[in-house]
């Protein structure tokens, strides 16, 4: 689990989501605090959910976090039909992380660090 910095939470202001060859940085911004920036490698599939359609588990278990969904039903089956020989990813884990007002992003990736 990544944990953002201690803010209170109207200091959120947005994100945004860079993506380049299977590699993405997610940059949360913040009004009086320096952006904070996690990086995914060995991204495979990526989704968006605006906020009106995120599910209870999205907003209770990743608000304003990251976490790893251990044993993902989606990444089971995302790994059961990827039937290419050669696989760019070591191993593969399901990130979420819910932002307030934007949403969810979920993540299968390899793995997931702050940025510097």
């Amino acid at each position: 689990m990544i944990k953002l910095p201690i803010f209170d939470t109207g200091q959120y202001n947005g994100c945004e989501l860079l993506m380049k060859n299977g590699e993405a940085k997610l940059i949360i911004k913040f009004l009086e605090l320096a952006d904070f920036s996690i990086t995914f490698s060995k991204v495979r599939w990526h989704q968006f959910t605006a906020l009106p359609n995120c599910t209870t588990v999205q907003i209770n278990s990743s608000y304003f976090r990251l976490t790893n969904f251990e044993n993902s039903p989606e990444l089971k089956i995302f790994l059961a039909s990827d039937k290419s020989p050669l696989k760019a990813y070591k191993e593969l884990h399901h990130y979420c992380i819910f932002l307030d007002e934007t949403g969810c992003h979920e993540f299968f990736a390899e793995s997931a660090c702050i940025a510097v």
